[in-house]
């Protein structure tokens, strides 16, 4: 059984400094891969019909590579990587990328290295066959001071973890510096459409302290990237096939997934987990909350 202190929980929420993100995710992941019953760590995209967490988060893999137009890239930074199956997911179907996977969260890059060089044998899908440790590089770094040159890189990616990056600005400012000329940027976030931090507070309920992020307006990711020099070439807004079908999907199987939960975390905890599902959907509904995908490019 996994303890976990509540009140260290609240306060990693609460404050959402980087070494609190750091801590939180090593606490909360395993729950998210017993849920999902893999190691990708977004909320998927539910479009196509996918059959289970696996399959969405491939698809919101599929969407972003295909926006930052991998084909014609060479290098590319993964930004907050997790554990690195995206950027091996991405290998497999742009064999000619160099992917750099940034995170500063160790632990994450050294469970990264393991699940590459095995293959990511637990992905259940062969085409990730044949990826080698020297495929992907990982660097422990945080996303506002990239040990990367000036003009180097292709494409910037940050899937699912712009969220968390504070200030904003500087992430920003970072990947601008280091994409050449007509490179691209890509973000994938989850964003409220509410500018008012009261009025989001209020509105969001048990997500005010359960969805662990800054919660951005919509708003303010479009104009912190304009301030920064970028230029904004699309948006697609997806939240419709990511927060419902995801709750659907937990609502659906929620006895078997409650089951492989109860073996290492306390019931509280998956109590938690699901009346978060059921809020999210609720205020994706009433339109509070959105998941965009923004793709930019220098100027």
């Amino acid at each position: 059984m996994i303890f976990i202190n509540p009140l260290q929980v609240f306060l990693w929420t609460f404050r959402r400094k980087e070494n609190d993100v750091v801590n939180l995710y090593n606490s909360l992941s395993p729950l998210m891969q017993l849920a999902t019953d893999n190691n990708m760590l977004n909320f998927g995209y539910w479009k196509n019909s996918p059959r289970d967490p696996l399959g969405a988060q491939n698809e919101l893999c599929k969407l972003v590579g295909e926006i930052a137009d991998l084909d014609s890239a060479r290098n590319v930074l993964d930004i907050g990587s997790g554990f690195s199956v995206p950027a091996a997911y991405w290998k497999s179907r742009y064999r000619n990328i160099n992917i750099t996977c940034i995170n500063t969260n160790f632990q994450q890059l050294v469970l990264s290295t393991k699940l590459v060089a095995n293959n990511i044998s637990d992905m259940k899908d062969n085409s990730y066959a044949l990826l080698q440790t020297d495929d992907i590089r990982f660097v422990n770094a945080t996303s506002i001071s990239l040990p990367i040159s000036n003009n180097e890189i292709d494409r910037v990616i940050a899937l699912e973890s712009a969220q968390h990056f504070r200030p904003l600005s500087l992430f920003i400012k970072e990947s601008k510096r280091v994409l050449k000329t007509n490179g691209v940027f890509i973000v994938a976030i989850p964003v409220t459409k509410i500018s008012s931090k009261p009025a989001s507070f209020m509105k969001l309920g048990i997500l005010s302290f359960t969805w662990a992020s800054e919660h951005y307006s919509l708003d303010h990711v479009k104009s912190t990237i304009i301030n920064e020099g970028f230029h904004i070439n699309e948006v697609q807004s997806i939240g419709s096939y990511v927060y419902d079908p995801l709750a659907d999907y937990y609502i659906e199987n929620r006895e078997h997934i409650r089951e492989s939960i109860l073996e290492k975390y306390p019931s509280y905890l998956e109590n938690i987990l699901y009346k978060s599902l059921l809020k999210m959907k609720q205020v994706s509904q009433k339109g509070i909350i959105d998941y965009v995908v923004v793709k930019c490019m220098t100027r």
